[in-house]
């Protein structure tokens, strides 16, 4: 029995992304052909044993045509097709909430294998509310509702960080405080189109319910990561595609297993849940696995 391995972000689609210009589809077999390629992690070859899937997010822009439902229907023909390796995510744009989204993401989760949000204050251009009333009222009548229905469901709200103006890290430190039984994971650790790696571990320094994905993270970063709020508070991500798995796999597995002053020498045990054994906890899943997927 080991540790499993579980990417937090990935998008599958069965048509290119023309928005955001990720180049053409992505289908599920895709994905699940990088995560059955072998590779060696600590020693041993790996595989990836199960990911979190979210829509290709062109088709969830505020411009989109496609309704909540269409927007996540190949993600659920996909997860329930392998239940055993794709987790169901669910990118929802905010101005689409209704009472029968809100409906209708109950039904998701509760019998359609989904497990996480995700929102994009940078795509879906909306800010994260603040302590002061008159400049955060309407981002509060949009937001505290999911908010409200992921502690109803107890699954965790990712928040893509990392640009000007929407999407800086520190924005979630109120909302963070707000709810302090929603689990939320700051992407990227806060390093997208710009580094504000400091302003993701200031905020989940604050806040014990705040998680860290890993994918974009410069290598130096994910050490001080793990320096500021321990291992346990920071979760693999690929953020395949654009990026590739494998690649990111060993950004993290490297710089935190390698000597200093290269990486940090971090115990075994720590890595290994770092790229899965955390996000296995956090998602309800059972966290050792039978090595089936390994070779």
């Amino acid at each position: 029995m080991t540790t499993p391995i579980i990417d937090c972000l990935t998008h599958i689609s069965t048509g290119p992304d023309d928005v955001i210009g990720w180049g053409p589809r992505f289908l599920a077999e895709d994905l699940l052909a990088l995560m059955d390629t072998p590779r060696r992690v600590l020693g041993e070859m790996r595989t990836v044993d199960k990911a979190v899937v979210f829509p290709a997010l062109g088709l969830t822009v505020p411009t989109s045509p496609l309704s909540f439902e269409e927007q996540h229907a190949y993600v659920a023909e996909s997860v329930a097709r392998h239940p055993d390796r794709l987790i169901g995510g669910i990118a929802l744009q905010p101005r689409l909430w209704s009472d029968a989204v809100a409906d209708r993401i109950r039904q998701m989760v509760r019998t359609g294998g989904f497990k996480m949000l995700y929102l994009n204050p940078s795509l879906y251009k909306f800010w994260l509310p603040i302590k002061t009333p008159s400049e955060s009222a309407g981002s509060r009548k949009l937001l505290y509702p999911i908010f409200e229905l992921a502690q109803e469901l107890d699954i965790p709200i990712y928040i893509h960080t990392g640009e000007q103006p929407y999407a800086l890290p520190a924005t979630a430190d109120f909302i963070a405080g707000a709810f302090p039984q929603v689990k939320i994971i700051l992407g990227h650790l806060g390093t997208q189109g710009e580094l504000y790696t400091i302003e993701a571990l200031l905020v989940a320094d604050r806040h014990p319910n705040v998680y860290l994905e890993t994918s974009w993270a410069m290598p130096h970063m994910l050490i001080e990561a793990v320096h500021e709020v321990g291992a346990a508070r920071l979760l693999f991500g690929s953020n395949t595609p654009p990026l590739e798995q494998t690649q990111q796999i060993m950004n993290v597995a490297e710089a935190l297993a390698f000597a200093p002053p290269i990486g940090m020498a971090a115990a075994e045990a720590d890595i290994r849940h770092v790229l899965g054994g955390n996000l296995a906890r956090l998602l309800g899943l059972q966290e050792e696995h039978d090595d089936t997927h390994d070779h």
